[in-house]
């Protein structure tokens, strides 16, 4: 278990809130290392589970019993043990199941054949609003056997433990937005969001290790970071990290977020790092302050001949942060820079970074999500 021992927003004045979390581990036995994540189990909204025990008309100490759980109460089991923020396609499937003959279960079987229709369609709604769509009846037992265990959830480390022993510290958006006027909030982040009383919350945690996306055991190598958004949380712990064990290497960080003014986390941290020799280079992208929108595989190409050096220098080059877009454009990026800089084809740019980059030096290192 570890303790909530500070929550703070780090993005005062964007839309989008941001939050910087400190958990104490003392006593925990736990040990980590930059790069690793944190992973816990959060606990469904309180209200959310009332509302659903209500709308199935169900009483909170119902006992219902599953193989998992053993016999426990439908409230427990639903703060603790199953997902019903966001309705799952067994839960939609038992619905359609019941419901009458007509119109709009043949639509809901469409849908339900057709994979991306329904992840749209489960994407929006929580069983609540699938009940409000659809007023069939469950009994406690059927509903739990309808929901998924509620998983784990994993967050990159913001911190050295050489610098902030016996913590972990977190970088984390909290996902909330409103649907079928109803206030939503994402499983994980609305816990951490709503539930926390610093210095009294403990939450279950344990470490997740990664093999791969670690630090040069030659403190000498040069390092590029690209880190976007919340990705920039593991660059934060090497830094840290870098400067804790005096490593001689330079480090070179690229930040993207929407405004510099309300979204560049941690900017004081960045400019006493500089100041003070332990990040070499840091450069920014803030897509909203200008007419065009600027993102971090925009800098890398700017920056592409000095990157294309630190390369052949032996420099390792990280991603962190969205696998579904970031990802893809700054690995299309780099590859570009190999073809200019490199005077290669493309094949030959592509075989560099996808082969011999990646696989053959492991000098391309990524946690992307």
């Amino acid at each position: 278990m570890g303790t909530v021992v500070d929550a703070y927003c780090i993005s005062e004045g964007s839309h989008k809130e941001t939050n910087h979390y400190v958990i104490s581990i003392k006593g925990s036995g736990i040990r980590y290392k930059p790069g690793d994540s944190l992973g816990f189990y959060p606990t469904n909204n309180n209200n959310l589970v009332k509302e659903t025990i209500r709308k199935i008309g169900a009483k909170k100490r119902t006992i219902i019993e599953t193989k998992e759980t053993g016999k426990i109460t439908l409230e427990n089991a639903l703060l603790h043990r199953f997902t019903i923020h966001r309705a799952g396609k067994k839960f939609l499937s038992a619905v359609v199941n019941k419901m009458h003959k007509g119109k709009e279960k043949d639509e809901l079987i469409s849908v339900l054949e057709d994979r991306d229709k329904t992840d749209k369609h489960l994407f929006t709604r929580d069983c609540i609003d699938i009940l409000n769509e659809c007023p069939v009846h469950f009994n406690p037992q059927e509903f739990i056997n309808t929901l998924s265990p509620i998983t784990p959830r994993l967050y990159s480390i913001s911190s050295s433990p050489k610098t902030h022993p016996g913590e972990v510290h977190l970088t984390i958006a909290i996902v909330k937005y409103n649907n079928f006027d109803r206030d939503r909030f994402g499983l994980a982040t609305g816990h951490l969001a709503n539930s926390i009383e610093v210095n009294q919350t403990k939450i279950p945690v344990y470490i997740q290790p990664t093999k791969e996306f670690i630090l040069p055991k030659d403190k000498s190598k040069d390092i590029i970071m690209i880190g976007p958004g919340t990705g920039i949380a593991p660059f934060r712990a090497f830094i840290e990290h870098r400067k804790e064990t005096g490593a001689s290497g330079k480090n070179w960080l690229f930040f993207g977020e929407v405004n510099q003014e309300s979204t560049f986390f941690y900017n004081n941290e960045w400019a006493d790092y500089m100041e003070h020799g332990h990040l070499d280079k840091l450069t920014t992208a803030f897509s909203r302050d200008q007419e065009q929108k600027i993102y971090v595989q925009h800098r890398l190409l700017s920056n592409g001949k000095e990157i294309w050096k630190w390369l052949e220098n032996g420099a390792y080059f990280y991603v962190c942060g969205d696998k579904q877009y970031m990802a893809k454009d700054v690995h299309s990026a780099l590859i570009e820079i190999a073809k200019k800089e490199g005077k290669m084809k493309k094949a030959d740019a592509e075989k560099f970074i996808n082969k011999t980059l990646m696989k053959d030096q492991h000098r391309y290192l990524r946690d992307v999500y």
